[in-house]
């Protein structure tokens, strides 16, 4: 008889926000946020969708990866498929940032049936090398090693500050409430984690075959390699479509809750 002696997946506390009743809407945060971050949002489509909103693993009331564990994109999907186990129609899935990479990866997964498929800003970084965006790869390259470099030398606050700074603008670190950047910090490691996955390349064949809608929205205040992975993500998925929210950066879900809600409102009762 053969013995499975592989590592078993750690058993994680999880936690999630939920409100609705209707077709369902799973909404995916990213790095250094949480579920809460969707509650403007969560209050505009709750009257007509299901709405589910998890914390990820290492934010919010999620427990943290343990230390020293190797972390793929699979361990983030086992923590949202359950949720999703028993829905009563195909799922709406809305992802921000990281939340958009994991959501890109639950498509590709084709484990739960999708209706269609919203990228905020997916911050997939494995696709710069495929769309030629060699200066905005090694940009962002830069940003993940220094990020990890200070972290691992004990700069969390250092690290924090130059990640946040890079996505909210100069300053935006140093202007949070001590509550809010004690919140921030302890997802601090397992951002380190995002950035590994961010980087790890699926292949262009399986994202190119993906046949549920797909739309992208980017802000046009926003860094270029977010703006650039949009751009090539609505040009290389057969039927996708690309809003660019003028005045918007990478925080537009935050900075333009209203907006984004009425887009979602909409959009999704199509």
């Amino acid at each position: 008889m053969k013995i499975d002696m592989s590592p078993k997946p750690p058993i994680l506390r999880s936690a999630m926000l939920a409100a609705g009743t209707g077709a369902p809407v799973l909404l995916l945060h990213g790095s250094a946020s949480a579920g809460v971050m969707w509650v403007p949002v969560m209050d505009g489509l709750k009257s007509r969708f299901r709405v589910i909103a998890p914390d990820l693993i290492g934010y919010g009331r999620t427990d943290s990866w343990p230390n020293g564990r190797g972390f793929t994109v699979d361990d983030e999907l086992r923590l949202v498929e359950p949720l999703l186990a028993h829905a009563p129609a195909p799922v709406h899935v809305v992802g921000h940032s990281f939340g958009g990479v994991v959501a890109l990866h639950l498509a590709l997964a084709g484990r739960v049936p999708i209706r269609s498929l919203t990228l905020i800003e997916p911050v997939a970084f494995f696709l710069l090398p495929h769309a030629g965006a060699h200066a905005a790869w090694l940009e962002i390259q830069e940003l993940g090693q220094t990020y990890a470099e200070r972290v691992a030398a004990g700069g969390t606050q250092m690290a924090l500050r130059g990640f946040i700074d890079y996505w909210a603008g100069p300053g935006a670190w140093d202007a949070m409430d001590e509550s809010l950047r004690a919140q921030i910090a302890r997802g601090a490691q397992k951002i380190v984690l995002d950035f590994e996955v961010t980087f790890t390349d699926p292949g262009m064949e399986a994202i190119r075959a993906l046949n549920c809608p797909v739309r992208l929205i980017s802000g046009g205040r926003s860094r270029i390699p977010t703006q650039r992975i949009a751009a090539f993500l609505a040009a290389q998925i057969p039927g996708a479509t690309l809003e660019i929210i003028d005045d918007a950066n990478h925080l537009l879900p935050v900075t333009h809750a209203d907006l984004l809600r009425a887009r979602l409102l909409r959009e999704l009762a199509d």
